[in-house]
């Protein structure tokens, strides 16, 4: 199983860009047709994304940020994004089930005339409002394009009027309950938001690993520089991976003879301890 740890935005503004962005180590590229675009340039940028997608096979996933739901965009924007073959779309500034639903099913319509396989389309929701974190698990669970979630920190800052800080407590409940959705809806682990200071490297590995601690899995990223912190952080260690090794041969081993309850290096393991070595393993490709 691929690890999809860094999500690089790139302005639809260039093809060169394009290429940069594609050509990066980035586990997955962005092209953002919203924030980074003016209104008045929308059409082109859709236009510029869908010829280069169309001409091209990127061989990494390449999801589209639509515009927001409120606007006259986000129609256009999601059948340019399955007409070019793009992996998925981020949803920003979403805020209800009601509205992710009509966006998958306007999704499945597209990918059905496209004759696209309908599971391989991802949709994801861009957590960055106070609405949306409060609906966040019916966000999660509107349909099963839904993937994952992501978290948008500058935004949902400015919705709820809070003080961005270096110690990021201020983030400390909505993160949790992005997360803490995600997992009840059943779908992947989700995505934490960007890290806009390019020259404050130190400032983005601890918030890479607060958000790793509370169970995002991945970041956000709007710059090729952050990609090799965010990927050391995002990937478990040598070391985890030994760690947990070694409590599934023990357990498994013991499970084998009735017993569900054994010591690890002076740690107990139990089913919920072996079972999350176990996950580790699974998503590190590690059968």
């Amino acid at each position: 199983m691929e690890l999809m740890r860094s999500y690089l935005f790139v302005p639809a503004a260039s093809t060169r860009m394009f290429e940069k962005a594609l050509a990066s180590v980035a586990d997955c590229v962005i092209f953002d047709f919203e924030d980074a675009v003016a209104i008045s340039e929308k059409q082109e940028a859709r236009e510029r994304a869908k010829h280069f997608l169309l001409n091209n096979q990127p061989e990494k996933d390449v999801l589209i940020r639509i515009n927001d739901m409120t606007t006259n965009f986000w129609r256009e924007d999601l059948e340019a994004a399955i007409e070019a073959g793009a992996s998925g779309v981020m949803v920003p500034k979403a805020e209800s089930l009601v509205s992710i639903k009509t966006l998958c099913e306007t999704a499945l319509i597209n990918l059905e005339r496209q004759k696209r396989d309908l599971h391989s389309f991802s949709v994801i929701p861009l957590i960055e409002t106070a609405r949306g974190v409060q609906f966040a698990y019916e966000i999660a669970s509107a349909h099963y394009l839904v993937k994952r979630l992501a978290f948008g920190s500058i935004d949902y800052s400015l919705d709820v009027d809070c003080e961005l800080t270096d110690e990021g407590i201020e983030l400390l409940f909505a993160r949790s309950q992005v997360v803490t959705a995600s997992k009840a809806a059943g779908i992947g682990s989700p995505i934490d938001s960007v890290y806009p200071d390019l020259a404050n490297e130190a400032g983005l590995i601890n918030e890479s690993h607060r958000a790793r601690k509370i169970g995002f899995k991945a970041k956000l990223a709007i710059h090729p520089k952050q990609l090799q912190p965010i990927h050391e952080i995002f990937s478990p260690s040598k070391k985890e991976m030994e760690a947990a090794l070694e409590i599934v041969n023990a357990f498994e081993a013991a499970e084998q003879q009735g017993i569900a309850s054994i010591a690890v290096g002076n740690k107990l393991v139990d089913y919920p301890v072996y079972k999350k070595a176990k996950a580790l393993l699974e998503s590190s490709g590690v059968s």
